[in-house]
């Protein structure tokens, strides 16, 4: 039971990451179709986490404008773990849960990094 205690804090330790970003929000299509040769699988698996994660956002137009970089890590036992936000604290927020919730994501290619960062910006 202690451990329900420390899940405030940790929430709060986990928001103190997201910040408000400045950088501008360049155009976002489809990254499999921006890579070729050996880079494919690697910008599909990629791809299909971006897909994967938006998915989670069921109201989109909440979040219109506001953009969040996820650092995500991928360990073969404990799966996929957010490292990192850097945006809008809401949006933030959701990427954090959809990623830390969806145990479909897919794991990477071989010679995939083990860590990636994904950028949401959705609406």
């Amino acid at each position: 039971m202690w451990f329900f205690r420390l899940v405030p804090a940790f929430a709060l330790l986990a928001l103190s990451g997201c910040q408000l970003s400045h950088q501008p929000a360049p155009a976002h299509p489809d990254s499999a179709a921006r890579c070729s040769g050996t880079e494919r699988a690697r910008c599909a698996w990629v791809n299909e986490i971006e897909q994967r994660v938006s998915r989670h956002f069921d109201r989109a137009d909440r979040y219109r404008g506001q953009r969040c970089d996820v650092t995500i890590g991928y360990d073969p036992r404990r799966g996929y773990q957010v490292l990192r936000t850097e945006g809008d604290e809401a949006l933030c927020l959701k990427a954090w849960q959809a990623v830390s919730s969806d145990r479909q994501l897919p794991t990477p290619p071989a010679g995939a990094p083990q860590n990636i960062m994904v950028t949401f910006r959705p609406g």
